[in-house]
């Protein structure tokens, strides 16, 4: 049990890192995005669907980084950091991963 504790502190770590850099690349990428132009683009829906996206997987990322050592929260955020798929995406993905392994191996 004394040998989780360093694991799940990097997940924890992790996890708050990926959800902060998804977070602010969400809300840089919103800043960019012009708004006064309502003419139809695919390309702008695309755009604006991974913004929000981005935002929303960062802030569950945020919220669950204190639930890390919970195995339920770890596989929720393992799932996004894949869905993602940023460096933000990546850090979630493997602080999930590393608090799925700190629950289920025994060390």
């Amino acid at each position: 049990m004394a040998s989780q504790v360093p694991l799940l502190t990097l997940a924890k770590f992790l996890v708050l890192i990926g959800g902060v850099v998804l977070l602010v690349g969400g809300i840089l990428q919103a800043i960019d995005v012009r708004l006064m132009d309502f003419g139809t683009n695919l390309a702008r829906l695309g755009s604006f669907t991974g913004i929000v996206v981005g935002i929303l997987v960062g802030i569950l990322a945020l919220v669950g980084s204190r639930e890390v050592a919970n195995p339920a929260w770890s596989l929720i955020l393992l799932i996004l950091g894949l869905f993602v798929g940023s460096l933000g995406g990546i850090l979630v993905f493997i602080g999930g991963l590393i608090g799925l392994v700190a629950h289920y191996v025994k060390v």
